[in-house]
């Protein structure tokens, strides 16, 4: 008797889960175009649930950034990934892990792995270590995206329309060096786009550190990017910014072959910084780089 007592239990506790997966899914499947824009009770409407079941599942969707609330309604949130899905990066990770720990040996940076969700980067690994420097950042967490050179080389690959509805203005500033409106945004996007990617910040996301990034592009409009940030000078970071270019575009190149279903051989990762380059900065210390 007991035991069927845990089962209804458990069947009951399923039960609300997956009637509770149900109606968030009914809810977003009603934003059926992009830039779709619905009252509450046309929300109601459509899904046929209740009023308070969907006014409650609307303030928590829109906790989550995953819609937009304005004085006339919802909207499902800009992004550059769709929010109906979840996306899988372990593809992107397991090709990324080998360089990441390259790079990190050869530059005694700290590296970032990132991808963009809404306004924020999402960090999806990090390799650091080995010095005193300290880089608030974690894998998982977030951080805005106009504040850091990993975020700027991600957005600078959007049309600037879209930037507008990712990005609410004023800007939250970080540090007194963060960029704090949008015109500002646009100019340093635009110099972004004029260095192929490539994006530096000084002392934006942290004050004493600071940041090169590169864009690593990918397919289904996702936005990926690679970083070096420690507590060294910009121009030192600019010197080796071909270093990380290349390694962020064999990245790109080795996750499209292994989609494609291409073979590859398996030390193609490693190889994609550049051997001569990362014998010759081993040999150096970080002084002798400039």
């Amino acid at each position: 008797m007991e035991a069927v007592l845990q089962r209804s239990a458990s069947g009951s506790a399923s039960d609300v889960a997956t009637s509770m997966v149900a109606r968030v899914a009914l809810i977003m499947n009603s934003f059926d175009e992009p830039g779709t824009l619905l009252r509450l009770d046309q929300v109601v409407t459509r899904t046929g649930l209740p009023r308070s079941s969907v006014h409650r599942i609307l303030t928590q969707l829109h906790a989550a950034d995953l819609l937009q609330h304005r004085p006339d309604g919802y909207r499902l949130a800009a992004s550059p990934m769709p929010v109906n899905r979840m996306v899988d990066h372990s593809q992107l990770r397991g090709v990324a892990s080998r360089v990441l720990g390259r790079l990190h040996a050869d530059t005694a940076l700290v590296v970032h792995l990132g991808v963009l969700l809404g306004a924020d980067v999402v960090y999806l690994d990090k390799v650091s270590g080995g010095d005193d420097t300290v880089v608030p950042t974690r894998v998982a967490g977030r951080t805005p995206a106009h504040a850091s050179a990993l975020g700027k080389a991600m957005l600078a690959l959007l049309p600037a329309e879209e930037v507008d509805t990712v990005v609410a203005d004023p800007l939250r500033k970080c540090t007194p060096a963060t960029i704090g409106d949008l015109p500002t945004l646009h100019q340093e996007l635009a110099r972004i786009r004029s260095r192929h990617g490539l994006a530096y910040d000084d002392q934006e996301l942290a004050v004493g550190l600071s940041s090169v990034a590169a864009p690593i592009r990918l397919a289904d409009r996702q936005l990926a990017g690679l970083s070096l940030t420690g507590a060294v000078p910009i121009h030192r970071l600019q010197r080796l910014a071909p270093f990380l270019t290349r390694a962020a575009r064999g990245i790109s190149e080795h996750v499209g072959s292994t989609e494609s279903g291409a073979v590859r051989n398996q030390a193609d990762p490693v190889t994609v910084t550049d051997d001569m380059l990362s014998r010759v900065l081993r040999t150096l210390s970080s002084d002798d780089w400039v």
